[in-house]
């Protein structure tokens, strides 16, 4: 593979590197991304796309931050301080949430996976690291539970594509196909030890390595960069190839999944946001912004509500363009861009409750031309021929 030069302006030398990066900078096209130098494509982004959803794609999210949380009190501390049900949460096998402030917005959302009877792995987003830490300090308090930041020792790598599970197969010597959905399981892949976790961001099916015993230092970014090209070497015949930021959004957005930033923020709520997956009620202790979100999900008693669609006139809509019916503003986008799979525009973004049905005619301003779009549910790809559901 070709290597590549950065693109844009010379990145900031206080950005974090992931153990990584010496390879991504000579393969990748390098940009700034939540303090960190990330890579944004490798080859074209389209590609990229496709080859996670026709054959499987491989991403660096050692960017994203990894937190362990242990000891007697975990379970109850989590309650607190999480929306979904922890209590019933099996060892070995994890699920998605959030965590709240006092007004029912999200600080953040997660995975959580539960390793043993009293130990944790919570991964939260890149940008959101440094608050969700102070966050869990500050509320431990009178909990007895031991909080660790494994950001920086365990590289976290996502394997996404039909053929994914195919891949990890090989990686781990036996086939894993059997591994429920949300499962974290320990397992030596390629002779290191690791967490495989059948969780992804994309809507297909794979898996999220932490690589563990992968301190920063030249021996970790070693172990780091012959693991990765391990993967890239094994799973060549499958068409396996590295992806970069650009075709992780763009997956996700195809998927109908929610970005920290855009979709979610302090000021929404996971009902607003329609992630009521993510949320519980009746979990004692009593979550922060329990109250919030108990109004929200059983009175109805929220200001916004999440939508997708589907442009019907040529256009790609953005963060920040406004959302129309019939000339009159009902909303904002707050995710969009152009599916691979449908050759056309798609986004998400919020409207006023009861104003747009799925089928609906939207329109979108675009940079002062407005443009035809119809109200769609997620994903926006057929899951009969793409998505995990297609093998079920």
């Amino acid at each position: 593979m070709a290597g590549r030069a950065y693109s844009g302006a010379p990145m900031n030398t206080g950005l974090k590197r992931t153990h990584l990066y010496e390879w991504h900078v000579k393969h990748g096209d390098i940009v700034e991304f939540a303090g960190w130098e990330m890579p944004v494509r490798f080859s074209d982004i389209r590609e990229e796309h496709m080859a996670v959803r026709e054959a499987v794609g491989i991403f660096d999210t050692t960017h994203m931050a990894r937190f362990s949380i242990s000891g007697p009190d975990a379970v109850d501390f989590l309650q607190t301080v999480t929306t979904n049900n922890v209590r019933k949460l099996r060892i070995n096998m994890g699920h998605y949430s959030t965590c709240l402030n006092e007004r029912g917005g999200v600080r953040d959302d997660l995975m959580l996976y539960r390793v043993g009877e009293h130990e944790f792995i919570w991964v939260t987003n890149a940008s959101n690291a440094s608050k969700i830490w102070g966050h869990l300090q500050e509320h431990s308090s009178g909990f007895d539970v031991h909080l660790e930041d494994w950001s920086r020792r365990v590289v976290m790598i996502a394997v996404q594509g039909p053929n994914a599970l195919e891949l990890l197969s090989r990686m781990a010597n036996t086939d894993v196909r059997s591994l429920p959905r949300f499962s974290c399981s320990r397992m030596t892949l390629f002779g290191q030890d690791c967490y495989l976790c059948r969780t992804g961001y994309t809507g297909e099916a794979g898996g999220e390595i932490l690589l563990l015993d992968t301190p920063f230092n030249d021996e970790g970014r070693r172990k780091a960069i012959e693991f990765w090209e391990r993967i890239l070497s094994t799973g060549e015949d499958l068409g396996a190839r590295p992806c970069g930021l650009g075709s992780r959004d763009s997956t996700r957005l195809e998927a109908g999944f929610v970005l920290y930033g855009h979709e979610l923020d302090e000021d929404t709520s996971p009902i607003e946001a329609r992630i009521p997956y993510a949320v519980k009620l009746k979990v004692e202790p009593h979550y922060i912004g329990y109250d919030v979100v108990y109004r929200h999900k059983k009175e109805g008693a929220i200001r916004k509500t999440r939508i997708g669609f589907v442009m019907v006139d040529r256009g790609i809509p953005r963060q920040g363009y406004r959302l129309l019916s019939d000339g009159n503003e009902i909303g904002v986008v707050t995710s969009g861009g152009l599916s691979p799979i449908l050759g056309k525009g798609i986004g998400m973004g919020y409207v006023s409750p009861g104003s747009v049905d799925e089928g609906d005619t939207i329109e979108v301003d675009i940079k002062g031309r407005i443009r035809r779009a119809e109200a769609r549910k997620w994903p926006f790809y057929d899951p009969q021929r793409y998505g995990e559901a297609r093998n079920q």
